[in-house]
């Protein structure tokens, strides 16, 4: 699967931290912490095109985040040091499973998370 080769690479990682920056400003950071990966979105200057809306990409990431889960990964998605979602082994959704219909995919903030879609879509 297309899906495979990412998340064996991910397993391979057991700590560390990367930082990419822009004229001097941290955009994004990824944690590495045995099992567990986060990626905080901060301060990014580039955008998204805006062809499908976060939900929809909700429902694609199911697939990725069973998969995780499979491998004992746990990936979470931060909006300026604020954690927006879980995929993978420690996402425990509860109200959010009506929307994602995975229980791989936890939302922990549906409105920090439509304020990083909006930060990374073109208008």
């Amino acid at each position: 699967m297309l899906v495979d080769l990412p998340i064996s690479l991910l397993s391979l990682v057991n700590g560390g931290s990367l930082s990419v920056n822009e004229n001097n400003k941290k955009t994004i950071s990824i944690l590495f912490d045995r099992n567990k990966i986060t990626i905080d979105i901060q301060d990014i200057t580039f955008n998204i095109p805006a062809v499908t809306g976060i939900f929809t990409r909700l429902s694609e990431a199911r697939e990725f985040a069973s998969h995780l889960k499979k491998k004992n990964l746990t990936l979470c998605i931060s909006n300026r040091g604020k954690i927006v979602m879980r995929l993978g082994k420690e996402a425990n959704p509860k109200f959010s499973r009506m929307l994602t219909q995975s229980s791989a995919v936890e939302i922990t903030d549906l409105i920090e998370l439509r304020k990083l879609d909006k930060r990374l879509r073109l208008r």
